[in-house]
């Protein structure tokens, strides 16, 4: 075989390799391209999923909303409906002559005059400071009086001290005690002096209400304690009356029914009997006698007293109408 074959054959060899190579690293650098590629899309398919999975909380949150939604108005309707059963069944057990409870009756106007004692008693505990209010206005003279202890406790340590640094020398083994109790002392005790100032003009500022409270307190206070017994024994006579009345067979009055149903809830029946005690106190304090209206017309020339209870009231009867 001659020089010029055997180079030949070689060249053509390394040709092939060379086309052999090319080729495969065309494919790689393709594969690089396409994974380069797909890891670009990853950020926007991650955003993409995690829209999606908002999407879809949103979408359980929606649905959980409703579905709670619907169950609590279906409850209100069973819960309204069984009420009405009752109360159907209630006017079934009446003859012709239905008799309707009068829970407005006050023979000798005995309950209105103990309405009007608690009346009474609101207006003069309005006289005196709220419990938060005094409490605010007698804290610093606790404060005053714990800075003048901790002042003269921590000047007699350092006066001790001082007199122990005084009288004896570097070698004393009271020394070390007596150097450290000085250190730590003295601060304190300059930081309790400089509170017992501030304290003592708040005590003067305070003493002059903390006086007319007193004197409020005492002037007031037999009206006020009245009130309170008035009010226990208003309350009580009205919860029996409201009892006895929803657990016979006589018919509620209209304006009753209107505001709070023939009968009391099976959930919360005791605020439900807050309630109705409220109303009937409020009728019986401002003889309110209107037979269909619950609370009569807005008082709106009225006392702040009786406009704020009837504020209050409206917001309390909405809740079970």
């Amino acid at each position: 075989m001659s020089m010029d074959t055997s180079y030949s054959d070689v060249n053509r060899r390394l040709s092939d390799l060379k086309r052999d190579l090319e080729f495969d690293l065309s494919a790689v650098q393709s594969k690089l391209e396409e994974m380069e590629e797909t890891v670009e899309r990853l950020p926007d398919r991650v955003d993409t999923l995690e829209a999606e999975l908002d999407e879809t909380k949103e979408q359980i949150g929606r649905t959980t909303e409703d579905l709670e939604s619907n169950i609590s108005a279906i409850e209100g309707s069973v819960e309204r409906v069984s009420r009405r059963v009752a109360a159907l069944e209630r006017r079934a057990r009446q003859t012709a002559n239905a008799v309707i409870v009068d829970l407005d009756a006050d023979p000798g106007a005995e309950l209105h005059h103990l309405a009007l004692a608690v009346e009474e008693g609101v207006a003069a505990q309005a006289q005196i400071l709220p419990d938060w209010q005094r409490a605010a206005l007698e804290a610093p003279i606790g404060q005053l009086s714990r800075a003048l202890e901790e002042r003269g406790q921590h000047r007699r340590t350092v006066l001790r001290a001082a007199a122990i640094l005084a009288t004896t020398g570097a070698d004393h083994p009271d020394r070390k005690t007596a150097e450290r109790d000085f250190k730590t002392a003295a601060p304190k005790a300059q930081q309790a002096h400089d509170r017992i100032e501030p304290l003592r003009r708040k005590v003067e500022e305070s003493r002059p209400k903390l006086k007319a409270d007193d004197n409020a307190r005492t002037r007031y206070g037999k009206t006020i304690s009245a009130g309170e017994r008035a009010d226990t024994k208003l309350r009580t006579r009205l919860r029996s009356r409201l009892a006895d009345a929803i657990s016979g067979k006589d018919l509620l009055p209209v304006w009753f029914e209107t505001a709070l149903g023939p009968l009391p809830p099976h959930r919360n029946p005791q605020a439900w009997m807050e309630a109705a005690t409220d109303l009937v106190a409020y009728r019986i304090t401002y003889r309110i006698t209107d037979p269909v209206v619950p609370l009569g017309q807005p008082p709106a020339n009225a006392v702040p007293r009786r406009r704020s209870w009837h504020e209050e009231l409206t917001r309390e009867l909405r809740r079970w109408a």
